[in-house]
C-alpha cells in the first residue's frame, strides 16, 4: 500500500499541481479554526463535567433522557428550538455548543476570504461562486429554510 502512494507522488503530473495563495490561506484558516474551536469545546466540556458551571440537564439525569429522540430529549430539557440555545450560554451543558458553533463557521469565514482573494485577482466567476456558498451556509444555518 505505502508503495502505490510513492508511485503516485513520483507522478509528474502530480508534481505541477500547486496550491495557490488562496487556497493556502484557506487551508490555514481552517487548520486555526479546527484547532480554536477543539480548545473551546475541551474547556467548556471540563467546566460542564468538573461542576464548575451548572448544567440545563444535571449529569445523573443524562442516562434517562438519552433513551429518547432527540425531538423528546429536547423537549423533556426545555431547550429551545434553533439557536434558543444562546440564551442558555450560561449553563454548563449548552456552553459546549459554542466550540460547535464556532466550527461550524470556519468554513463562512474561509469562504470570505475566498471571495475577497479572487475579487482582488479579477476572478469574478469564482468570487461569485464563493459568495454563493457563503449564502447558502448561512440560510442553512439560519433555520428559515426547515
Amino acid at each position: 500500500m505505502a508503495q502505490q502512494y510513492t508511485d503516485i507522488a513520483k507522478d509528474s503530473r502530480l508534481a505541477e499541481v500547486k496550491a495557490g495563495p488562496a487556497q493556502t490561506r484557506y487551508a490555514a484558516t481552517l487548520a486555526h479554526g479546527a484547532v480554536l474551536s477543539f480548545a473551546v469545546m475541551l474547556v467548556t466540556y471540563v467546566l460542564y463535567v468538573s461542576g464548575i458551571t451548572e448544567p440545563l440537564v444535571p449529569l445523573e439525569e443524562m442516562p434517562k433522557l438519552w433513551v429518547h429522540s432527540a425531538a423528546e430529549y429536547r423537549a423533556a430539557a426545555h431547550i429551545p428550538e434553533g439557536w434558543g440555545w444562546l440564551r442558555l450560554l450560561s449553563k454548563g451543558d449548552m456552553a459546549n455548543f459554542i466550540g460547535l458553533a464556532l466550527l461550524a463557521s470556519v468554513t463562512v469565514v474561509c469562504y470570505a476570504q475566498l471571495t475577497w482573494s479572487y475579487l482582488r485577482s479579477r476572478r469574478k466567476l469564482e468570487a461569485a461562486i464563493a459568495l454563493l456558498e457563503i449564502l447558502v451556509l448561512l440560510a442553512a444555518a439560519s433555520g428559515l429554510l426547515v
